[in-house]
Formats: C-alpha cells, structure tokens, sequence
C-alpha cells in the first residue's frame, strides 16, 4: 500500500491547486484560531510548502495520502467560494483538481476542456 500519493500536472493545474489550498487553509483555519486549528494550518501550510518547492524543482509532487481528504475538502471549498463569487459553475474544472489530488496526470488539454465545461450559471 502507497503511503504517498503523485501529483502529475500541468504549471497552470499546479498553480490553481496551490491557490484553492492555500484559500482553504485561510478560510478554515484561521489565524489565531484554536490551539487545534493552529496545529492543522501549520500541517498543511508546511505540505504546501513542500508541493511549491517540488513543483518548482521537479515539476511534479508527491504528498502524504493523510492529507488527501484535507486536500478533496480544501479544492471544494475553494470552488464553492468561487461558484458563488462569480455565479458561473466551476464543476468540470473542480473534478479535474480533484482527479489529480488523487494520483490522475493532467494537462493543458484536460484543464482547457474543463473550462469548455464550465460555460453555464451555477445550478
């Protein structure tokens, strides 16, 4: 059983991924939150880390399959919030993410038909 799990993608899914965890790490643990809290944004802020500094350097990443449910949560939220900021759906774009936080590669073409996807008001 892996104890790791690889994430394959393009620069542009890297960034976008990078971005909703680090809006989720700052929605869900606050700073100055419970001591709890705390302990739980410096995990995840300390695996981001670790993913923006392999993606620079290898351009891929790998993350500990622990976080993978901290991950899945943190991509929705993120989508959430943008589907009601914009009121256009995000779902296609939003799987993709998901898929690759679960081991699927991804690239332009998969993000850009994502987009294509995603043309309509939010249901």
């Amino acid at each position: 059983m892996r104890k790791e799990i690889a994430i394959d993608c393009d620069e542009r899914i890297q960034a976008l991924l990078l971005q909703a965890l680090e809006n989720y790490i700052d929605v869900a643990f606050p700073p100055h939150s419970s001591d709890c809290a705390q302990v739980a944004r410096s995990a995840l802020q300390d695996a981001v880390a670790g993913l923006r500094t392999e993606f620079a350097s290898q351009g891929h990443a790998r993350y500990n399959k622990r976080l993978r449910a901290m991950f899945r949560e943190g991509i929705k939220l993120h989508y959430q919030l943008q589907e009601a900021d914009s009121g256009r759906s995000h779902a296609a774009e939003r799987e993709l993410l998901l898929a690759v936080v679960g081991g699927e590669p991804a690239g332009a073409a998969e993000l850009e038909r994502a987009r294509r996807q995603d043309t309509g008001p939010t249901a």
